[in-house]
């Protein structure tokens, strides 16, 4: 069960360190109250990342173990390639007169729609024998990054460029694929 939790944790904090969820967050704590925004954050992931989660597991029951270990590992390390190739879209930040908390939490909804940290989990949650760790260690890993978004992570451009930033990503992506399909 840690296992599980600690490899989502380290995976969605990775794979969202400087992405566009983080700035969005940054730029949503400058409007509101931090304890709002965080609240947001976490119904957000709840409802986004549960759906994965939820989602991958059904998947889990059609599918042999081995098959999920290298669906898995391929996926990772599409996701690390991605990552180090592609960059961002800036994308339109809409805001909805419903409130911080609901702002957020729809704002964060609907920007990770099919993002790689939704398709992480759903993945994670595919060959995990228990899928509320890997959706603990999801929430947990987006309210730490977006925490660090809303404190420091203006900071941390500043002395690491973020084409190193999603290089490490990337490459600890491609790592865990690897491992996945290997083990």
């Amino acid at each position: 069960m840690y296992k599980e939790f600690l490899e989502t944790f380290i995976l969605v904090f990775v794979a969202e360190m400087g992405d566009k969820t983080q700035l969005m967050l940054m730029t949503l704590a400058a409007k509101y109250k931090i304890i709002d925004v965080l609240l947001g954050i976490f119904l957000g992931v709840l409802l986004n990342h549960g759906t994965a989660v939820f989602i991958g597991s059904c998947i889990s029951n059609l599918i042999d173990e081995y098959l999920l270990h290298v669906f898995a590992g391929v996926v990772f390390i599409i996701f690390g390639i991605i990552t180090i190739v592609f960059e961002d879209e800036d994308e339109n930040k809409k805001q909805y007169g419903l409130g911080p908390v609901i702002t957020t939490a729809l704002t964060f909804f609907l920007g990770e729609m099919g993002d790689k940290t939704q398709l992480t989990c759903m993945t994670l949650s595919m060959d995990a024998y228990y899928p509320s760790a890997v959706l603990a260690g999801s929430v947990t890993a987006m309210l730490a990054i977006g925490l660090a978004g809303i404190i420091i992570g203006t900071s941390l451009t500043k002395f690491i460029p973020s084409y190193i930033i999603k290089t490490i990503s990337g490459l600890i992506f491609i790592i865990f694929g690897v491992v996945r399909m290997i083990i």
